[in-house]
């Protein structure tokens, strides 16, 4: 087992600046690479032993292996939904509150709080990507919600939503999430499908949510050339 430095600090009770004297001066056994110093444990209780020095070397605590991410985008919208023919105000806040109010997964007493935090995000930047879609989303994770979910907005009319390309908006994607790590994978995922052209005049049609997942399984099937 290696022991990094700072780990032998705490082991001898002794400061960096001692243990880096020691090397200099050849007293610890050592293994350098590059200029990182590392100590085998093996070693370190041998020398200890033969200089009557008592060390203590503590276990590393094993690391827990990273939550694999098992939300899917196809779940995702299964559980955010699909809505049509939303009917909103010509600025970025009357959209956002018009479509937090038709997501049905998301409780009540949180859809005002949610609004206010959509609209904060876009204020500071907007999540217009171009191309007559965005992709509002928190800068938190929501703690009320138990599923991270999609949903899709299809506007009755364009908006400017101060996007990227300057052209008004017509499809949100709102990615919603209770932890951060999900975010980052349905963001990833529903971006491979918007790079799609055929999926982004798909959405001009404002197809249903059994459609729209068809789709997407599609895309998500089809080998990457």
């Amino acid at each position: 087992m290696e022991i990094l430095i700072s780990e032998l600090c705490k082991s001898l009770g002794v400061s960096r600046t001692t243990i880096e004297r020691w090397i200099r001066q050849g007293k610890l056994p050592v293994s350098k690479k590059g200029r990182t110093y590392s100590f085998h444990a093996r070693d370190l209780k041998n020398w200890a032993a033969k200089n009557h020095i008592s060390l203590n070397l503590k276990p590393r605590p094993a690391q827990e292996p990273e939550t694999k991410v098992q939300v899917s985008l196809h779940t995702a919208l299964e559980t955010g939904g699909v809505y049509h023919e939303i009917d909103t105000g010509p600025d970025v806040p009357s959209v956002i509150s018009a479509c937090v109010k038709k997501i049905k997964a998301v409780p009540d007493n949180y859809k005002t709080d949610l609004a206010q935090q959509l609209v904060k995000r876009e204020e500071a930047l907007s999540t217009g990507v171009g191309g007559g879609i965005a992709i509002p989303h928190p800068r938190t994770p929501l703690k009320y919600l138990e599923k991270p979910m999609v949903a899709a907005c299809f506007l009755k009319n364009p908006v400017d939503y101060h996007a990227i390309d300057k052209q008004p908006v017509s499809t949100l994607f709102f990615i919603l999430f209770p932890e951060l790590k999900f975010h980052l994978h349905l963001l990833s995922s529903l971006s491979l499908c918007l790079r799609n052209k055929q999926f982004s005049e798909f959405l001009k049609t404002c197809p249903e949510q059994s459609e729209l997942i068809e789709k997407i399984d599609v895309l998500n099937l089809t080998p990457k050339m």
